[in-house]
């Protein structure tokens, strides 16, 4: 039997670091094939087809990002040759690249099944069927590997969020990327809100995103900031990819001004998204006396670390007049957000 991991980027070659089996990589990339990827042969979908029938062949899609859809590819893949094996990347998480744990919000299934009194207790504090059946779905899909068990919502459909939302709103949105929520919040608004504050720390991502914004928004209603929301004000590295996976990191030569939560703060009703790759936990504590007095509107971002989603309701289920929702926007289980709605 040949095994093959569809995908040799970041994914890919961390899980072939950590198994044992012959592989060889299939990948898209026309630059890629043909060539050698960490002592591993890549090749094409057609090529690998070639050896063998189709039942001697199994194939794992190691791709993970934002807006890929395991179940998609799977179908496209099997469309065009019919048969094949085609599995998802969770399946050696399980088995052979455990040593990979935890990634994201994998982790053991062991590790998960102790916490599941947590999470229990969790779903009781959730104020609609929508966020306890997209919670329980979310474990179920972390336990088994099973894509088909996530429950996603579109990030325009957030109904108890524009129920509240004032239209002077002032929409805060930290680690905004090249703007691709805010546009979704605008749409979802109809254009009827303050003021927007894109923060992000990526020159790169922030030009798109002023590009993005150039016909979407008057220049007055908009601010662009290149900082990082973080738990210290100052200056810290930061790898600037232009992508979405841009980050902090203390060793980094290249140096972004980081604020706390309440350098973003406005008059009115605030709303503050946190997506800023894992870091969302402690630029929370570090701004848990400013969240509990001014109670903004929150839209945490808890898929990062195993714990992101305990961690947080842990800050916040203390905070009086709280309401919490979650939901998943993305296809293959990320960007899963926390809602809190205030009273």
């Amino acid at each position: 039997m040949l095994t093959g991991l569809y995908g040799a980027g970041f994914l890919g070659r961390k899980i072939g670091r950590a198994i044992d089996t012959p592989f060889v990589f299939v990948d898209d990339t026309p630059s890629k094939v043909g060539t050698v990827i960490d002592e591993h042969d890549v090749t094409n979908l057609e090529q690998f087809s070639r050896n063998g029938p189709s039942h001697s062949l199994v194939l794992y899609v190691c791709i993970f990002q934002p807006g890929f859809s395991y179940l998609r590819k799977r179908d496209q893949i099997r469309a065009t040759y019919p048969g094949l094996d085609v599995r998802p990347f969770t399946e050696l998480f399980h088995s052979s690249a455990s040593g990979v744990l935890p990634y994201l919000f994998f982790e053991s299934p062991t590790d998960l099944s102790e916490k599941l009194g947590l999470y229990e207790k969790i779903s009781r504090l959730l104020n609609d069927d929508l966020s306890r059946s997209t919670l329980s779905g979310h474990l179920a899909f972390r336990l088994t590997g099973q894509f088909e068990k996530i429950v996603s919502t579109p990030r325009r459909d957030l109904s108890f969020l524009c129920d509240v939302l004032s239209p002077l709103v002032t929409y805060v949105d930290a680690g905004a990327f090249d703007g691709d929520t805010a546009e979704d919040f605008v749409a979802m608004t109809k254009g009827r809100f303050g003021h927007l504050c894109l923060v992000e720390p990526d020159p790169n991502n922030l030009s798109r995103a002023e590009k993005r914004f150039a016909d979407l928004c008057r220049p007055g209603r908009i601010t662009f900031r290149q900082e990082a929301v973080s738990d210290v004000r100052g200056l810290m590295g930061f790898n600037a990819l232009g992508s979405v996976g841009s980050s902090l990191d203390p060793d980094a030569d290249n140096k972004v001004k980081t604020s706390l939560l309440s350098d973003f703060d406005s008059e009115g009703q605030l709303y503050i998204k946190l997506d800023i790759e894992g870091a969302e936990i402690p630029a929370i504590r570090a701004s848990i006396d400013f969240i509990t007095s001014r109670r903004p509107i929150l839209a945490i971002s808890v898929y990062h670390r195993p714990d992101d989603l305990l961690n947080a309701i842990k800050l916040l289920e203390g905070i009086e007049g709280y309401a919490f929702y979650i939901r998943c926007h993305g296809p293959a289980g990320e960007d899963l957000m926390l809602y809190a709605i205030p009273n």
